[in-house]
């Protein structure tokens, strides 16, 4: 007596698999990156500038200032100290901030806050591993070619991304030199690892 449970069982896994298969190979990448450059993360540095400040002020001078999100997500501002910024929209830190200051500091302050200089590392079987300037959209095999390229040992089949938000992808960077659709965005504090080949 043939077991129906187990056969259909079979067939649906079978399906999966071909379709799973199907996508990888015809379609290309099924996941859409899109680099959320709003958002303040860790790690990273905020430019803030400070406008319209009253004359002899020496507190906090004028000017664009840069200040590190530390690893607990706070950034260390003149008279007020400690400030939650990581997980935070740049408009709405500075919203903040504006509140903290004017009335409690000054009568009148105007306060730009912007991204500071971001990054994006590549490690592993290139010729240059490292920390890179991210300086706009950029992809896969860019990040690479800013690093020296692929060194003799790398695998170039399966170079693993790690996003920001710790998400991971394994890219195909043979495929992608081929066809750009492959050839996956990097975002700021993503990390490229290139294993080496067997």
């Amino acid at each position: 007596m043939m077991n129906w449970k187990g056969l259909l069982s079979g067939l649906l896994w079978l399906g999966l698999m071909l379709g799973w298969v199907g996508c990888e190979t015809d379609k290309g990448p099924q996941t859409t990156v899109v680099c959320d450059s709003d958002t303040i993360r860790t790690g990273e540095t905020v430019k803030v500038g400070f406008h319209d400040i009253p004359n002899g002020d020496t507190q906090l001078g004028g000017g664009d200032k840069d200040f590190p999100v530390r690893a607990d997500g706070t950034i260390n501002m003149p008279l007020i100290g400690s400030v939650k910024a990581a997980g935070k929209k740049y408009g709405d830190l500075e919203a903040e901030l504006q509140k903290l200051y004017v009335p409690n500091y000054y009568r009148q302050l105007t306060l730009v806050i912007k991204p500071g200089e971001r990054f994006y590392s590549v490690a592993g079987e290139v010729k240059a591993e490292g920390r890179q300037l991210y300086l706009g959209q950029t992809t896969v095999l860019r990040a690479i070619t800013s690093c020296g390229g692929f060194n003799e040992y790398a695998n170039r089949r399966k170079v693993k991304i790690i996003r920001a938000n710790g998400q991971t992808e394994t890219v195909d960077c043979r495929k992608a030199a081929d066809n750009p659709k492959f050839d996956r965005p990097i975002c700021p504090g993503d990390h490229i690892v290139v294993s080496r080949s067997l």
